[in-house]
C-alpha cells in the first residue's frame, strides 16, 4: 500500500493506449451490440480438424479456441471499437503509479468463477506466475518482471515493464484469470479433458474427445449486467464440430447441420458456393477485412547453413517466387503479399522513411542499404506472365556475384571455387502452402535447384526447429499491437545462441540488439510506432524471410437464422453481438 503521507494516485475504470477513452463514465454497453438483443437458441459452428486439450494456455497440444474466448473473464475488457482502450471488467477499479512504476487493480466483490468461488487477489497473482513460468511466450514475456503482490483479497498489484504506463495496463489487463483453487495438485502442462472452472459466460458441458465441444451459457454468469457484457454472447448453446478437413465441414454446412463455418479455401469462395443453400438465401456469405496485425509468414532462412550466410544468396532465392502470377492463376486473386514483419498495421514500413524514422536509422547505419534511407523495402515483383525472364536473371547475377553458377554440363547450381552443390529444403507442419511451393519450386529448378519440400508432423517438425536442423522453415511471426520485449526472443543475439528461442534464423547484430532495446523503452505511440518501423525495415533489408501472403478477408459462411447488429465494430468482427432470430 502507499506509504503514509504519500500522494494516492488517481483511480480509473478505463485505460486507452492513444488518447482519453471513448467511452464516459456510465456508459451502459459498447457500440457494436444491440442491448436488447434476444437470448435463446443453439450455434452449430464446424472447424477442420481436432483437439486433444482443453488448456488453452499452454503450447502443448491442440487446444479448443472457444475455451480461451468464452470461458474466461479478464480484468480489463477491450471495446473492438477503439484501438487499444478497455474498460473494468474483474476489476471496477485500478491506479496506476508511474512513477513507481506500479499498477494496482481492485477486484468487484461479485466476481465469481463457476463453481461459486470468489475470484481474489491470489487467483490473479497465481495466474501471473503459472503463465509467466509455464504458458505461451507472450504471457511469459509479459510476466517476466512483474512481480505480483495480494495487497488484500481485492487488491493486487504488478510491477510494471518499460515503456507506456497505459500500454502495461492493457497488457495485464487482458489476461484472463485462472482458479488457483483448482489447479492446486494438478500438472498445469498437461493435456486435459477437463474443463476447469472459469468465469466467463459460457462453460464446458459435453465433450466428445478430438470430435466436438459443447458450451453452455451461464444464467448466472456474475458479470451479466455489467455495461462490458449486456448484448453480447447471447446464444444458450454454442456446439463446436471438429471435422477431418475443411472439405467435411463445408458438405456439413451444406447438409444444414451446421451453421457457421470461416471458409479458408478462396477458390472454394469463388466457385463452391454455387449451391441451392446458397441461391436460395438459407446460407449467406459474409466477408469482413481483418482488423488485426497479420505479422510476417513465409518460408524463414536458416542463417546457420554457410549458403544463406550472404544476404545477396537469400534476395536471389526470394526473387524467384512469382506470387504474382500464382495469385492470379490459383489464387483469384484472393491473397496479398506479406511485406511487412507488421503487417496490416500502422507499424508497418511501407512508404519511405520519414525524418524521425532516418534520424534514428542512421544511428544503426550498419542495418541497412544506403537506398534504405530513400525508399520502403518490397518483396520482388514480376510481371505476372509466369516467364518473367527478367526476374530470372536478376536471381541468378545475384548468385553470380556470391560465388554460384549453373554448372556447364548439366546445369545445376554449384559454388564456382568449391563445387559445392547447392541443396535447399523446406519445412512445413501441413500442405497448406502447397500450391506457392510449387511455383517457386519450379524456378528453382531451372537455375539449377532441386528443391524438397518436407511435411511433418507437429512433434518432429518442432524437434527439427528446436534442434536447428533446416534450411528454411514455414513460420509466422504475429506481433501483438504494442510490440515490445517478446520481439528479442525472435531477433537478439542472446535467443540466437539459446536453445528454443524464437530467433529460427539466427541472427546476432548488436546494432538489432540495440534497436530492440530502443523499441521495448519506447515512451509512447508514436515513438513506439517510429523505433517499429524502423526495426521492420532492418529485418525487410536482411532478406530474412521468403514473403508468403495473407488474407485480407475473413470469409464467413452463416445461416439466415442468424444476425447481427448493422454496424460492426472498427477492430473486430463483432461475432460476440449475434443473436438468432427465431
Amino acid at each position: 500500500m502507499p506509504a503514509p503521507g504519500a500522494a494516492q494516485a488517481p483511480r480509473h475504470d478505463a485505460v486507452a493506449a492513444h488518447a482519453a477513452p471513448a467511452l464516459p463514465p456510465g456508459f451502459t454497453h459498447f457500440p457494436h451490440v444491440n442491448p436488447d438483443a434476444p437470448k435463446g437458441c443453439t450455434l452449430r459452428m464446424v472447424q477442420p480438424g481436432t483437439f486433444d486439450t482443453l488448456n488453452p494456455f499452454t503450447l502443448r497440444g491442440r487446444m479448443v479456441m472457444g475455451v480461451w474466448t468464452w470461458s474466461f473473464d479478464s480484468l480489463l475488457m477491450g471495446n473492438p471499437d477503439e484501438a487499444q482502450a478497455a474498460y473494468g471488467h474483474l476489476a471496477e477499479s485500478f491506479e496506476i503509479d508511474a512513477e513507481a512504476r506500479l499498477v494496482r487493480f481492485t477486484l468487484r466483490p461479485e466476481a465469481r468463477f463457476t463453481d461459486g468461488s470468489p475470484i481474489t487477489a491470489d487467483d490473479v497473482v497465481f495466474t501471473a506466475q503459472t503463465l509467466g513460468r509455464e504458458g505461451r511466450p507472450h504471457f511469459r514475456a509479459l510476466f517476466e518482471h512483474a512481480d505480483p503482490v495480494a495487497e488484500s483479497p481485492r487488491v493486487v498489484r504488478f510491477r510494471l515493464p518499460p515503456g507506456d504506463p497505459a500500454n502495461a495496463v492493457l497488457r495485464l489487463g487482458a489476461v484472463q484469470i485462472l482458479p488457483r483453487h483448482y489447479w492446486q495438485g494438478r500438472e498445469f502442462g498437461a493435456l486435459t479433458m477437463d474443463a476447469p472452472p472459469g468465469s466467463g459466460p459460457y462453460r464446458v458441458t459435453e465433450v466428445d474427445p478430438g470430435r466436438r465441444v459443447v458450451f453452455e451459457r451461464n444464467r448466472d454468469w456474475w458479470a451479466r449486467d455489467l455495461p462490458t457484457a449486456r448484448g453480447r454472447w447471447n446464444f444458450d448453446r454454442i456446439e463446436v464440430t471438429y471435422h477431418r478437413d475443411r472439405i467435411a465441414a463445408f458438405e456439413s454446412l451444406l447438409a444444414g447441420n451446421a451453421d457457421w463455418m470461416i471458409e479458408a479455401d478462396t477458390r472454394r469462395w469463388a466457385v463452391g458456393y454455387d449451391t441451392p443453400a446458397v441461391r436460395d438465401g438459407r446460407i449467406r456469405r459474409v466477408e469482413q477485412p481483418h482488423w488485426y496485425i497479420t505479422g510476417m509468414n513465409g518460408f524463414g532462412f536458416n542463417l546457420r547453413r554457410a549458403r544463406f550466410a550472404d544476404a545477396r544468396v537469400r534476395e536471389a532465392l526470394t526473387t524467384l517466387l512469382d506470387f504474382e502470377w500464382a495469385n492470379a492463376a490459383l489464387f483469384h486473386e484472393s491473397f496479398r503479399r506479406t511485406g511487412s514483419f507488421f503487417e496490416n498495421s500502422d507499424l508497418a514500413a511501407q512508404e519511405p522513411p520519414d525524418a524521425a524514422e532516418r534520424a534514428l536509422m542512421a544511428e544503426f547505419p550498419g542495418l541497412f542499404p544506403p537506398e534504405a534511407f530513400d525508399r520502403a523495402w518490397q518483396p520482388p515483383r514480376s510481371d505476372g506472365s509466369g516467364r518473367d525472364r527478367a526476374m530470372l536473371e536478376r536471381a541468378l547475377a545475384l548468385l553470380d556475384a556470391a560465388g554460384w553458377a549453373p554448372r556447364e554440363d548439366d546445369g545445376r547450381l554449384v559454388h564456382k571455387e568449391t563445387g559445392e552443390l547447392f541443396s535447399l529444403s523446406v519445412l512445413a507442419q501441413s500442405n497448406a502452402q502447397q500450391a506457392l511451393i510449387t511455383v517457386w519450386f519450379r524456378a528453382l529448378r531451372r537455375i539449377g535447384i532441386n528443391p524438397r519440400f518436407e511435411i511433418l508432423d507437429a512433434s518432429t517438425f518442432a524437434q527439427r526447429i528446436r534442434a536447428r536442423d533446416f534450411d528454411l522453415a514455414f513460420r509466422f511471426t504475429i506481433p501483438p499491437e504494442w510490440p515490445g520485449a517478446e520481439q528479442r526472443n525472435l531477433w537478439s543475439s542472446e535467443a540466437a545462441s539459446r536453445t528454443g528461442s524464437g530467433n529460427l534464423s539466427g541472427i546476432a547484430n548488436p546494432a538489432l540488439d540495440a534497436l530492440l532495446d530502443r523499441l521495448v523503452a519506447a515512451p509512447d505511440r508514436d515513438s513506439l510506432r517510429s523505433t517499429a518501423r524502423v526495426l521492420d525495415r532492418a529485418l525487410q533489408w536482411q532478406w530474412l524471410v521468403v514473403p508468403s501472403y495473407y488474407n485480407p478477408m475473413r470469409r464467413l459462411a452463416v445461416s439466415a437464422r442468424f444476425t447481427a447488429p448493422p454496424q460492426p465494430p472498427r477492430f473486430g468482427y463483432g461475432d460476440d453481438a449475434w443473436w438468432c432470430r427465431d
